[in-house]
């Protein structure tokens, strides 16, 4: 196992993962915008050039198995504490090809991400688990935050 970096170069990997992601979560393909794999490229172009976005590859003997993303947080409302006492990072995906799991590769990806957040001066890793990885955040230090919703409307 081997965990690296990504590159533009591994954009078309990272999309695959993060619809691979959404499929996995029972997501009706008909559900996605005709757009996706354009949106999600544009997603990752601006986060490089604004929010200091990084993706990072799980490989196993050379062939990309996982990937993760990262980038700081945009605010949904005025930022009015200073960065160095509240800058959030979001981790906005993690994936392992369900053949590969078990083996620390969300781990690894995971942990690969926070580093990142951490050398970008974030004082606060966020993210949303999924029933499947709930476990192992919560095994890393992910605490639960406060957070309510209120459905509109179903999916």
């Amino acid at each position: 196992m081997h965990i690296r970096i990504g590159t533009a170069a591994d954009d078309v990997t990272v999309i695959q993962h993060y619809l691979a992601l959404w499929d996995s979560y029972g997501t009706p393909r008909e559900h996605y915008v005709d757009h996706a794999t354009a949106s999600v490229q544009t997603f990752l172009n601006e986060g490089r050039s604004q929010l200091e976005l990084a993706t990072f590859l799980a490989e196993v003997d050379g062939e990309p198995v996982g990937s993760s993303s990262c980038q700081l947080q945009v605010s949904p409302y005025p930022a009015i504490v200073k960065p160095e006492h509240r800058l959030f990072g979001y981790i906005w995906h993690v994936f392992v090809k369900p053949e590969f799991e078990h083996r620390g590769l969300g781990r690894a990806l995971t942990e690969a991400a926070v580093q990142h957040l951490r050398e970008l001066g974030c004082t606060t890793a966020v993210l949303n688990a999924s029933d499947a990885g709930e476990r192992l955040y919560a095994s890393m230090g992910f605490k639960y935050a406060k957070e309510m919703r209120l459905t509109l409307r179903g999916l």
